[in-house]
C-alpha cells in the first residue's frame, strides 16, 4: 500500500501547529501576571476574622510638617516684667505683698521712711499689673535709692529661649510655629510662636537663642522649667499621608495592605517620603481612596507568608 503526500494539506498542517505555539505561549504570558498578583494577595477565612481585629481607613491627602529640634528652657517675659525699687534712700516701713501675690498697677507695695518727705512715708507703687515673683527686702532694712524690693511679671505669658544647631539657623525665622514638652506634664504638648532670633552664636555651644512666646492662662508652666521643643520649618499640603500603623517591613521594602472586599487583602509595595509624629508621606504605591488596613496588618503579613511557605 502507498503513501502519499500532498503538499498543501502538509503546509497548513504545519501552519496551524506554529499557530497552536504561539496561542499557549500567549496564553502563559497572560496567566503570569495574574498569578504573581495573586501572590500578593491574602483571604482571610471567617476562622480567621473570629480571632483577629482589622481595621482600615481611606487613603486621603494630608499636610505634614518638618520640624527641627532644640533644648530649651522657660523665662519670664521680660517685656511683661518690672523691678520695683525705691526712689529715695530710707529705712523699709512695711512690705504689703509676699511671692505669687497677684497685684494691679498702682497697688502700694510697700512703705519707705525717709527724712526727704518730713515724715511722710514713701509709697512704692506697682508699675504693672502681674504676679511678685521676688522679694528683694525685708522690714526694717535701709535701702539706697534705686534698691530693688520686688519683682513683678505677668505669668499669663512666658518665654521659650530654644537653643539652635548652627548648621540649622538658615531655618528658623520669625513667626513659625513652636512646640514643647515639660518633665512636669509628659503627656501634654504645650504651643508657641517664634517672635525673635539672636544676633549672635554661642562660643561654646555652637546654638542660636530663638525666643518663642507661650500663652500660660491656666498657670501651668513656671520659669526656669527646661523644654523639649520642635519648630516648625515647613509644611507640605496635598501629599498622601498614612498612619505608620499601616506599614509593615518585608525584607528591605515597605508594604502596606489593601483592602479588596470579600476578606480580600492585597499588599502592596510603598515608597515613602517624609515622617513625623507616627504619619507617613507615600511617594508610590497607593492612591487617593485605597482602603488600607491601619490595625491587624501584622496578622495578613503572617497569613501570607504561610502561604508561600506552603504552610496550612
Amino acid at each position: 500500500m502507498k503513501k502519499f503526500t500532498n503538499p498543501l494539506i502538509a503546509l497548513l498542517a504545519a501552519a496551524v501547529l506554529v499557530g497552536c505555539g504561539k496561542k499557549e505561549t500567549a496564553a502563559e504570558e497572560t496567566a503570569a501576571p495574574e498569578a504573581e498578583h495573586e501572590e500578593n494577595v491574602v483571604t482571610l477565612t471567617a476562622k480567621n476574622l473570629e480571632h483577629v481585629e482589622i481595621k482600615t481607613e481611606p487613603v486621603k491627602l494630608g499636610s505634614l510638617e518638618t520640624t527641627l529640634k532644640a533644648a530649651g528652657r522657660l523665662s519670664e517675659n521680660l517685656n511683661k516684667t518690672a523691678k520695683v525699687a525705691s526712689t529715695l534712700e530710707g529705712r523699709l516701713l512695711k512690705l504689703n505683698y509676699d511671692l505669687n501675690d497677684h497685684v494691679k498697677t498702682g497697688d502700694v507695695l510697700a512703705l519707705v521712711q525717709t527724712p526727704e518727705l518730713l515724715g511722710k512715708p514713701l509709697e512704692i507703687k506697682a508699675p504693672i499689673d502681674g504676679v511678685i515673683i521676688e522679694r528683694k527686702s525685708t522690714v526694717g532694712e535701709l535701702v539706697d535709692k534705686g534698691s530693688a524690693i520686688y519683682t513683678i511679671s505677668d505669668p499669663a505669658d512666658l518665654w521659650v529661649i530654644a537653643e539652635v544647631k548652627e548648621r540649622d539657623t538658615a531655618a528658623v525665622k520669625v513667626g513659625q510655629d513652636a512646640s514643647f514638652k515639660v518633665l512636669a506634664y509628659p503627656d501634654q504638648e504645650f504651643h508657641g510662636k517664634v517672635v525673635r532670633l539672636g544676633n549672635q552664636i554661642e562660643t561654646d555651644s555652637r546654638t542660636l537663642e530663638v525666643r518663642i512666646e507661650t500663652d500660660n492662662a491656666d498657670g501651668k508652666l513656671k520659669a526656669g522649667m527646661f523644654a523639649d521643643v520642635e519648630i516648625t520649618t515647613t509644611i507640605m499640603n496635598d501629599v498622601i499621608v498614612i498612619p505608620d500603623t499601616a506599614l509593615q517591613s518585608d525584607g528591605d521594602k515597605q508594604v502596606a495592605f489593601v483592602a479588596m472586599g470579600d476578606n480580600k487583602f492585597e499588599k502592596r509595595i510603598v515608597t515613602l517620603g517624609r515622617e513625623q509624629r507616627g504619619r507617613v508621606q507615600v511617594l508610590d504605591g497607593l492612591k487617593i481612596g485605597d482602603e488600607i488596613v491601619t490595625e491587624g496588618s501584622f496578622i495578613l503579613k503572617s497569613e501570607l507568608l504561610k502561604g508561600e511557605l506552603g504552610e496550612e
